[in-house]
């Protein structure tokens, strides 16, 4: 199993989750933060031949424009 660390772009705290093979990659997920519990949407892709994982705000537009 793999894991990504995200930054909650509301409490700013860093937290693990768990990711998808390389061959689903990229996704986007709907997620709770671990801390602070704010609803946030994780994106993840591969680069490098690793999942990186970014975490987006409810209002933030992140990689879809």
């Amino acid at each position: 199993m793999w894991f990504v660390s995200v930054t909650c772009p509301s409490c700013f705290e860093v937290f693990d989750v768990a990711s998808p093979s390389l061959e689903e990659l990229p996704c986007d997920m709907d997620y709770d933060c671990e801390i602070c519990c704010r609803p946030l949407r994780i994106y993840i892709e591969e680069s490098d031949g690793e999942a990186i994982g970014t975490a987006y705000g409810p209002g933030d537009s992140g990689p879809w424009g």
